[in-house]
């Protein structure tokens, strides 16, 4: 008896360890994965813009996946979805027809409103679209910052930081990581990852999820190194990528669609 409960100790203490690096290298092919899905959203952003002339407004949860609805030719948001449909992206997605990364959260797209909102008009001359505008007046500005900020429009100095990153940013595609789905209750596990999980409710599509979904109501955003839950610094598993202007600028003058 003695020998037995031995051997079913050390099996049940095998078996623990196996589960332990199994859950580890889930959740880390699942982080590679979702790295390698925004990386994919930003090209499309970007042969967007190239083929369009301008970058793609964000989608709702009302929108079924495409770029929101532009009133005029002017898209009136700034913070919403990846249009998967207006960018014709491959991938699953919920009943919202919201792209979604590896946790099932929506993966959320932000764009600069700048210049009367310049970088997502309509490329027709004199609609005030970046052609119109010029390289040399546009000025996007959309902020990372290394962490959260109490400014909605820049990284607060402060000692210790938090530190600029980008000031300048055209857009920014964001997963939310594993934890994402507590977001839709407004629970957040630090101020870092509440900066980028957003301040306000879109609209709940009552035949769809039936959720209310956060998004940012500021130009201010947080990246920094992945820390789990235990550590000091608190837990960070949010990815987060943006546009620089000079990589957006060169693109679209090589698809002739700047000056």
């Amino acid at each position: 008896m003695i020998e037995m409960a031995v051997v079913l100790v050390i099996v049940g203490l095998l078996v623990g360890s196996f589960m332990g690096t199994f859950a580890s290298r889930v959740e880390t092919t699942r982080r590679d994965n979702a790295k390698k899905q925004i990386e994919e959203i930003k090209s499309a952003i970007l042969g967007f813009a190239s083929a369009k002339g301008r970058l793609p407004c964000p989608a709702t949860a009302l929108s079924d996946g495409e770029a929101d609805p532009e009133a005029g030719g002017v898209c009136a948001r700034q913070h919403g979805f990846v249009p998967r449909k207006t960018l014709g992206i491959n991938g699953a997605y919920n009943q919202d027809g919201l792209l979604i990364d590896s946790w099932g959260n929506p993966v959320r797209y932000s764009v600069t409103t700048a210049n009367a909102s310049a970088f997502t008009k309509d490329v027709v001359p004199g609609a005030g679209g970046m052609r119109d505008v010029g390289m040399g007046t546009l000025a996007p500005d959309l902020i990372i910052c290394d962490a959260d900020s109490d400014s909605g429009t820049d990284c607060t100095p402060a000692v210790g930081g938090p530190n600029t990153l980008i000031e300048n940013a055209t857009f920014i595609v964001l997963s939310l990581g594993k934890d994402g789905s507590d977001f839709v209750t407004n629970v957040a596990p630090n101020s870092d990852q509440g900066e980028n999980a957003g301040e306000v409710d879109v609209p709940v599509n009552p035949a769809g999820e039936n959720v209310a979904y956060l998004v940012g109501d500021n130009r201010v955003f947080v990246s920094r190194n992945y820390s789990s839950v235990d550590s000091a610094a608190g837990q960070f598993d949010d990815l987060i990528i943006w546009g620089s202007p000079y990589v957006l600028y060169s693109r679209m003058i090589d698809a002739d669609q700047l000056p």
